[in-house]
Formats: C-alpha cells, sequence, structure tokens
C-alpha cells in the first residue's frame, strides 16, 4: 500500500499538470495579444498596383445563404483601374445561388450596379461535372475556361470585402517573388446566437492563432477566404486539379505555389467572413470539420494548440480543486487573459466587436470542439458525408459514392 504521503503525491500529478496547462495557456495568449498588436505594423490603406492587370475572380457558389446577393456585390464595387471580370459557379441551375448570381450577371452586364469599375464583366457557369471529393474544387476547375486576364482571384462564397480590396491585392502580388497573395478574415454574424458565437471563434481563435504563427515565423497560411494568384503560376501547378480530393484545397495550392519557387504573401488587410449558422449543430459540424482539417495538414501544430484554451484548463483545474487559491487564481487569470486579446482584436482588426459576455462560453466551445476534432466519424459539407484520411484526401462514404456516380 502506498504511505499517505506517496498517496498526496500521486492523486497532484493531474491537479499538477491542469495547473501546469493553465498556466501556459496563458501565457500563450499573452503572447497573441503581443502578435495581434503588432500585426501588419506597416498597413497601407491607400495601397495600388504600379500597373493594374487585368483580374477574374471566381466565386464557387452552393446554396442560398443568409446574405448572399450583398456579399456577391461586395466583390463587384470595385474602385480598381483594370479589367475585371466575375464568375460565378453552380453545379445545377436549380441550386438556390444560381438566381441570385444570375440577377447579378443581369446588372452587371445593363450597367446598373453603382459603384462597378467601367471594365466589369460576369458570367454565370452552370456545369454538373464532378472531377474529384471536393465540391468546391469542382467548381473551380469547371469555372476555369472562363478565367481571362493576368491574375486570378479565388474568394469563398461568404466572403464580404472592401472597395480597395483588388487593389491591395494586386498591390501586395506585386513583391517580389511572391506568386500568390492570401488574406485573414474576421468575423461577421448574420443570423443569432450560434452565428455569434461561430463568428466570436473566427476573431478571438483563429485569427490571434494566425497572427502568432506569422510573428514567430511558424505558419505559412494560404486561406480561402481569398488567395489571388498570377495567371502563370496558376497554369505552372498545374491548375486545380491537384486539389480535387483534398479538403484543405487552399493549404495544398500555396504548398504548390512554394513548391515551384514562389513565395505566398499574407495581404496587409482582413475581409469579412459571413456566418449563417442557425442552430448549435451547424456550428459543431463546421468546427469540427475545420479542426479535423487543421489536424490533418498539420498533426504537430494541432496537438501544440493545448495552450490556446486557458478558460477551460482553469475550469478543468478548479472543478478538481474548487475555490483553492491557485486554481480559482488560474481560472481569473484565463478570464482575464482572454478578455485582453479579446480587446487587443477589435483595437487592431477592423469590424464588429462580439459580446464581452459570451467570450467564456466561445472559449468552452473551443475547448469542446478541440477534444471532438479526435473522435472517428464522418464530415458534414456541403449536404454530404465524406470519410478523411491522414493525408487530407475526403472520399465520399459509399452511399454518397453510389449516388455521385449514378
Amino acid at each position: 500500500m502506498l504511505t499517505g504521503l506517496e498517496a498526496g503525491f500521486d492523486a497532484s500529478l493531474p491537479l499538477l499538470a491542469l495547473y501546469l496547462l493553465a498556466l501556459a495557456s496563458c501565457l500563450y495568449t499573452l503572447l497573441a495579444v503581443f502578435a495581434v498588436r503588432r500585426a501588419f505594423p506597416r498597413e497601407n490603406r491607400g495601397a495600388a498596383p504600379k500597373i493594374a492587370p487585368s483580374v477574374t475572380v471566381l466565386k464557387p457558389l452552393y446554396g442560398a445563404e443568409p446574405g448572399l446577393r450583398e456579399h456577391l456585390l461586395s466583390f463587384c464595387r470595385q474602385d480598381y483601374a483594370g479589367p475585371v471580370r466575375i464568375v460565378f459557379g453552380v453545379h445545377s441551375a436549380a441550386d438556390p445561388a444560381a438566381a441570385v448570381a444570375r440577377r447579378i450577371v443581369e446588372a452587371v452586364r445593363a450597367g446598373e450596379i453603382a459603384g462597378a469599375p467601367a471594365g466589369l464583366t460576369a458570367e454565370l457557369v452552370i456545369d454538373p461535372a464532378r472531377h474529384g471529393g471536393n465540391g468546391k474544387v469542382d467548381s473551380l476547375i469547371n469555372m476555369s475556361r472562363a478565367i481571362v486576364g493576368e491574375v486570378v482571384v479565388l474568394a469563398d462564397s461568404d466572403i464580404i470585402v472592401a472597395p480597395d480590396y483588388l487593389n491591395r491585392l494586386t498591390a501586395a502580388l506585386e513583391g517580389e517573388g511572391v506568386g500568390a497573395v492570401t488574406c485573414l478574415y474576421r468575423g461577421v454574424a448574420m443570423t443569432g446566437l450560434w452565428a455569434r458565437l461561430c463568428a466570436m471563434g473566427v476573431d478571438y481563435a483563429f485569427l490571434p492563432n494566425v497572427a502568432t504563427g506569422l510573428a514567430l515565423n511558424m505558419a505559412k497560411p494560404c486561406i480561402g477566404a481569398t488567395i489571388a494568384l498570377r495567371r502563370e503560376v496558376l497554369d505552372g501547378i498545374g491548375g486545380f486539379a491537384p486539389l480535387k480530393d483534398q479538403l484543405a484545397d487552399d493549404f495544398v495550392l500555396g504548398a504548390l505555389v512554394r513548391e515551384h519557387g514562389f513565395k505566398v504573401a499574407v495581404a496587409d488587410f482582413v475581409v469579412r467572413h459571413a456566418h449563417g449558422e442557425r442552430h448549435f449543430s451547424d456550428l459543431w459540424r463546421q468546427e469540427i470539420r475545420w479542426a479535423r482539417t487543421i489536424r490533418s495538414i498539420d498533426p504537430g501544430g494541432y496537438f501544440g494548440t493545448l495552450v490556446t484554451h486557458p478558460v477551460g484548463w482553469g475550469l478543468l483545474a478548479f472543478a478538481c480543486h474548487p475555490f483553492a487559491p491557485v486554481s480559482t487564481a488560474l481560472l481569473v487569470a484565463g478570464l482575464l487573459c482572454r478578455r485582453l486579446l479579446q480587446g487587443a482584436v477589435d483595437a487592431r482588426f477592423a469590424g464588429e466587436a462580439q459580446p464581452q459576455a459570451l467570450l467564456p462560453l466561445r472559449d468552452l466551445l473551443g475547448f469542446l470542439v478541440f477534444w471532438g476534432s479526435f473522435w472517428p466519424g464522418h464530415l458534414r459539407w456541403r449536404g454530404k458525408n465524406f470519410d478523411l484520411r491522414d493525408d487530407g484526401v475526403m472520399t465520399p462514404v459509399e452511399g454518397e459514392r453510389a449516388e455521385a456516380a449514378g
């Protein structure tokens, strides 16, 4: 039998581990505050390319998202001197997004969009062809035939941009050795509580984590919210075909650009990402998909995000040793550190400030998503179920595969 001292020491080891994780998470959060405050120190809102190249913007669409029309129109209202072509892509004319895109194409052709650049054209591509497991990449491949010009911009359907968006992207693309440019983003809640909580996850977890990774030279992001490439770079990596089965298609695209000797620059501004989650299940499925995507492409880095949850670890320590001075202090410190980070993000990046009262709930959700990402099961995306391999390749589950083949 263990002596009382030995038993007490053995029992305290898990609690000591929780204390150390909570403390490390607080220290990491303070580092993230520093990184966020230093992000984009030479931001230049007047940036414009020396020569405005012709640009094609590819917008793969799926479903009627809240606010879709206004989000798409923000890409049409650009203060840009060069020719701009916007191509919308859907798999079916019955997709509700097709009707929205069609009306915008008609308005562009009729010259009815206020604030549109003089050289703006638009096209809707309806093509059911499937090339792999990733439906978004299928649309990009189908839209490729409509690309015209020197620069290709990819942007998800739920992204909202400012009128200087194309100017600043193409200016960043002029950097020496730069083959592609990507953007960070902030969340915008379009509906109720669950959309707001999802937007807070973007603002106060994703955004500061990437900013910290960049500050430490540990992150090489290429983010689907926006990727701008030189046309010859896109052709040189084989177009979009190498991405057809990849869940993390944006990450793989960035890796291919780097493999071909080019840099992927991070633009000195953020775009906005709209969230329309109406139920907890919508939030959970999306965040589990994001988490498992990151885990599949960078297992070590994902495991390192253990230290990004000061509130989660603080709560566990407090639950194991309620009202003890150390556990109480660590929980309070975690809450304060996260509040400090929230203030730093809101002050540094333009966007909608989220309610402070929801931050502890948001942090607890993030902690649960981290552990939930290790639970086996299918991923749900674009209305279909997929299996995810360790190498990031996504394959439809048997029933979905048979349906697609039919």
